[in-house]
Formats: C-alpha cells, structure tokens, sequence
C-alpha cells in the first residue's frame, strides 16, 4: 500500500521578503569649485561673467547653441533665480536638453548650488498682411469710408 504524500513535502515555501544588506564604499564628494562668494548676491554683472564663461566653456562641444545664446538677454527675478529671454520657442527647444548641464557649470562657476533659470519666449509684434480681397476692402475702408459710397454705386465691382 502506498502513503499518501505528506502536505509539506515536494512544495516551495516562499519568503515574504528578503533584505540583502550590502556595504557601500564611501567616496569623497569633491566640493565645488566656487569662483565667487557665496555671501553676496548675485548682480546682472556677475550672472553675466559666468554665463560667458559657461558660452565659452560650451563653445567646442555645442558650437551652434553656443553661438546662438551669445546676445541673449538675462534677468534677475528672485536671488538664485533668473530669465532667459528669446525671441522663439525653436530655441527654447533647443535649449532644454541642455539646461541641467548649462546650470550645473553655472553654479559651479558662481558657488550658488541653488541658481535656477527659466526660458522666456518674448514674441515679436508684426503688422499682419492682408491676403484675401475682403481682408483688403475692410482695410482700404478704415482709411477711407467714402469707399462705401463707391460701393453703392458700382456694385458688380469686384474688390
């Protein structure tokens, strides 16, 4: 006769969880390199000496982004806070992949590890262009109203 097999054997048990403990070897973090004090606040000069270093420092690796950031315009908002004014969102895209490497050298340079930034799009105003013929009467009618008079009397005119 054979036995029937006990519950126990031939089964995984399975543990709830396991906990490995393992030793991290501890590597010095090297402090940053502070080219400036940390006690003042950062000015318009200041913020602009370390964004040409940072333009100069990217210049080999990055030379068309480089060149392009070259003229624009910073502002201070808060203490390590400042804008990026540019004038298309072309360039705001092309920034961004960017932006953490371009602040880590920036606070680095300046010894501000709080320094932050955001990028303004400032759009350019243009006088629109006219392109359908209502567009165009509607037009010539604001500098002239005596239009409508023509308009009464010829009215199989195209405009």
């Amino acid at each position: 006769m054979q036995s029937a097999p006990s519950a126990t054997t031939g089964r995984l048990h399975r543990v709830g969880s396991v906990s490995i403990k393992v030793a991290q070897a501890s590597a010095p973090v090297a402090a940053p390199q502070s080219h400036g004090p940390q006690n003042q606040p950062l000015d318009e000069k200041g913020l602009q000496q370390c964004w040409d270093a940072m333009l100069n420092a990217m210049k080999e690796e990055l030379p068309k982004l480089s060149e392009q950031l070259k003229d624009k315009k910073l502002n201070i908002e808060q203490e390590d806070f400042f804008t990026i004014e540019v004038n298309n969102s072309y360039l705001e895209s092309e920034i961004k992949p960017h932006l953490i490497r371009m602040l880590t050298y920036m606070r680095n340079r300046s010894g501000r590890p709080n320094l932050n930034c955001k990028i303004v799009v400032v759009y350019e105003e243009k006088e629109a262009v006219v392109y359908t013929p209502r567009d165009k009467y509607d037009v010539m009618q604001k500098s002239n109203p005596a239009l409508d008079t023509f308009r009464v009397l010829f009215p199989e005119v195209d405009y």
